[in-house]
């Protein structure tokens, strides 16, 4: 068997294996279906696993996208890792005292740093496994370990050649021009010195330099040409496969995803309060557990929003960059129809459907609705802080003007103690249903995200395979 062949059976059997651990992790759709109602604090730490859960299932698109060779610092934060935990156990459990103890979560507190190696600088590996140990010892201090990225190669590499080319592009086109209006100046010279009948010897010094300028933007011209066609051999044999390869890690990624997300959905719907719990912290925790749950959530919807925009921001441009690609033609018949680039896009290369598709299908995926949810959500969470703070000047006014009338003071306490409980209860059941409508929303959002990678996945194949058969013909 030849080196290609063993790399490729290599590379197939590793994706297997992927495909194969990816799908064990998941869960038995009929779980959905015999789903047991659990009380909250239990309903809370399984949604807490599944988004764990669910941040497992994004780490092979992590690595196609090669995220190990960014480097990120973390500080450990204070206190326990889920304020969520925190927040909504108290009215939940009976008989357990203090805050789940949980390992604490891990936030980015510096700003992250590229660092490329020696193989993402020079060409796209056809080979992802086959990565030089140089790399491995230039990374060695770093926080990640170097993995594979794609079997087509590696995107951000082919990004980066394709830009230099595109440069290289832009500069012999400039230096062209410049040529060519040199050219045109020297031509009107000529054409001026005939009509002007000058010697022979001044003529021919024009006629000279036009033949010379001539010759110039022939070979400038065959630069410009080899060029381009050197770009559109790594826009199809490069970008386009790792496009269809990120296309596929984003479809299995966000299928793992649907399946926690519905479960998430399903366990917060049925989740159920249990009543006289006296384990609620007071005061100042309970504030500083609810300011951490809003910096929490906040955090979140900023991130997703960060992450929608930039994944769309990202496809608009490579499709404006495909689509100055296209080049209408110069004649044309006058009862022909204008020319028009969707029409290229039937019979040209399956890239220009790919990226076309995926960039529509980002920007109709349902973000705003779960934007607004979570910020709906952080409202309620802003609202139920200030309701807490108002309890607790008027429960500290009360207690000063009772300073000195104990027994007034004792029957001051089983009622305060009392509406606290109840408080508490109202304002789980209002995060509960907030709670619900970010899940319910984070759900459709993730169908919707299936629903658009497998059209993608098949417009794209059709494209393909319509290509092929006009190459044949």
């Amino acid at each position: 068997m030849s080196k290609s062949g063993l790399e490729q059976s290599s590379s197939k059997k590793g994706k297997a294996m992927a495909d194969k651990d990816l799908s064990t992790e998941r869960e038995d759709p009929s779980e959905f279906i015999t789903h047991r109602a659990k009380d909250f604090l239990s309903s809370i730490k399984d949604i807490e696993h599944r988004f764990f859960r669910a941040s497992e299932a994004g780490r092979e698109v992590s690595r196609m996208l090669e995220s190990n060779k960014i480097r990120v610092g973390y500080s450990e934060a204070e206190g326990g890792s889920s304020a969520l935990l925190a927040a909504l156990q108290p009215v939940c459990c009976r008989g357990k005292t203090g805050l789940v103890s949980h390992e604490p979560v891990q936030h980015v507190t510096k700003v992250i740093h590229w660092k490329r190696s020696a193989s993402s600088r020079s060409s796209s590996s056809r080979n992802p496994l086959a990565t030089a140990s140089k790399d491995d010892a230039d990374d060695s201090g770093s926080d990640f370990v170097e993995e594979f990225c794609m079997i087509s190669g590696s995107h951000s590499s082919t990004l980066d050649r394709l830009y230099a080319w595109e440069r290289k592009l832009y500069d012999e086109v400039k230096a062209s021009e410049s040529i060519r209006k040199e050219y045109d100046r020297r031509c009107d010279q000529l054409r001026h010195q005939f009509a002007k009948d000058i010697s022979t010897q001044v003529i021919d010094k024009t006629r000279a330099v036009v033949k010379d300028l001539h010759s110039r933007i022939r070979v400038a011209l065959h630069s410009v040409n080899t060029i381009s066609k050197r770009i559109e051999k790594m826009r199809d044999e490069e970008l386009q496969p790792q496009l269809v390869e990120l296309t596929q890690g984003f479809l299995r990624m966000w299928k793992a995803m649907l399946e926690c997300h519905h479960s998430q959905y399903i366990t917060i719907s049925l989740a159920y309060h249990a009543r006289n719990s006296t384990d609620a912290p007071q005061g100042d925790a309970r504030r500083q557990i609810m300011v951490q749950l809003q910096q929490e959530i906040e955090c979140f919807g900023v991130s997703f929003t960060d992450w929608v925009n930039s994944h769309a921001s990202y496809l608009e441009a490579l499709n404006g960059w495909l689509q100055n690609c296209i080049i209408e033609p110069q004649e044309r018949s006058k009862n022909r129809y204008p020319f028009s680039p969707h029409r290229y896009l039937g019979f040209g290369p399956p890239i220009f459907v790919l990226c076309r598709e995926w960039s529509a299908g980002i920007k109709a995926l349902p973000a705003e609705e779960l934007s607004a949810a979570i910020k709906a959500f952080l409202s309620d969470i802003c609202h139920l802080m200030d309701q807490q703070l108002e309890q607790q000047q008027k429960k500290d006014k009360s207690v000063d003007a009772n300073n000195g009338e104990s027994e007034s003071r004792d029957g001051l306490n089983l009622l305060t103690n009392g509406d606290t409980t109840a408080d508490v209860s109202s304002n789980l059941c209002c995060i509960q249903a907030s709670l619900t409508r970010v899940l319910d929303k984070l759900n459709k959002f993730s169908e919707a995200s299936v629903k658009m990678y497998e059209d993608v996945r098949q417009k794209s194949d059709a494209a393909r395979i319509a290509y092929l058969k006009l190459q044949a013909n």
